[in-house]
């Protein structure tokens, strides 16, 4: 089966969901710009061979496995979830929060009362959760248990052991302060998840489409880097006697860009410079005679580094 697609394009698979306006503001952002609305394909003015496919995230790498899309984006858990880890390849890792730029956590809590101090306590014990599967195979991968009931939540997890429907749960965090503030015990962390971007073994095996899928990659990745951290283009008037004291304090993806000026006592030079080291090197540059800092701020930055992850 086709399942509708033309041949020829790319289709890229948007998770529905908490990623879904993620999703979208980071494409804008790496110059494929999509407009919300009810369909379920949108495509780019800039680049109409690549068609977008809004799916559930849930159901994401089951989609792309079967190759109802060719690639999409999803978190690393609904790929466990699933069981699908060895049936599509990733081919991205990425990072969306700006908040504290570290994975999201799967952990397992449950509230003070319940008695339940270690992951061997839930032995015999309800455990509610929105990932059933994972739950499942992570206490028996991590801890040895197999003898747990599972019941199935599909949202305010945390409320089922308030009420008495279960002994304990999972949930997603990023710090577990909100899970504390409410009162809970964090017992273990059973999971690590951040979004992937993944894709098919036929997709993986044309080279077209896998250079499409890296370039997508590619484009991503520019644009998160450039979020973890600001960057900028700096530009500089340096006094020649100092220029190569100047050059060796400088940090740069290559070599600082340095131009003559119409006075040989002076050079103008151009250097990549993130916010962090921006701020410790300006003063040290003034104090060298450095005159004219001037910091433009850059949206992305490509390096030869994210080409090398894909050879």
């Amino acid at each position: 089966m086709n399942f509708g697609k033309q041949k020829g394009a790319l289709y890229f698979g948007i998770p529905s969901g908490s990623l879904y306006d993620q999703v979208l503001r980071i494409l804008d952002k790496a110059g494929y710009p999509l407009t919300k609305s009810r369909q379920y394909e949108l495509t780019t003015p800039f680049d109409q061979s690549v068609v977008f496919r809004i799916l559930d995230r849930k159901e994401m790498a089951d989609k792309v496995s079967k190759g109802i899309v060719d690639c999409g984006i999803t978190g690393k858990d609904y790929i466990f979830e699933a069981g699908l880890e060895s049936e599509v390849e990733v081919i991205g890792d990425f990072i969306f929060s700006k908040r504290t730029n570290q994975p999201s956590r799967v952990v397992l809590a449950s509230r003070p009362e319940n008695g339940i101090e270690k992951p061997e306590d839930c032995e015999g014990k309800i455990i509610a959760t929105e990932l059933p599967n994972l739950t499942r195979r992570r206490m028996k991968e991590l801890y040895g248990i197999e003898d747990i009931e599972i019941l199935h939540s599909e949202g305010k997890t945390e409320a089922k052991v308030v009420m008495g429907e279960s002994d304990a749960f999972t949930d997603i965090t990023e710090t577990g302060e909100t899970l504390r503030a409410n009162g809970n015990n964090l017992i273990a962390e059973i999971f690590t998840s951040n979004p992937q971007l993944i894709a098919n073994n036929d997709a993986v095996a044309d080279p077209p489409r896998r250079e499409k899928i890296e370039d997508l990659c590619i484009c991503i990745n520019a644009v998160l880097s450039a979020e973890k951290e600001p960057v900028y283009m700096v530009f500089m008037d340096v006094p020649t006697s100092v220029l190569l004291e100047v050059e060796q304090l400088l940090p740069a993806v290559v070599s600082p860009t340095v131009s003559p000026v119409v006075d040989k006592s002076w050079r103008s030079v151009s250097v990549v410079i993130r916010e962090s080291e921006l701020n410790i090197l300006a003063p040290r540059l003034l104090r060298l005679g450095v005159d004219g800092i001037v910091p433009v701020p850059v949206p992305k930055v490509f390096t030869q580094e994210m080409v090398g992850n894909h050879k």
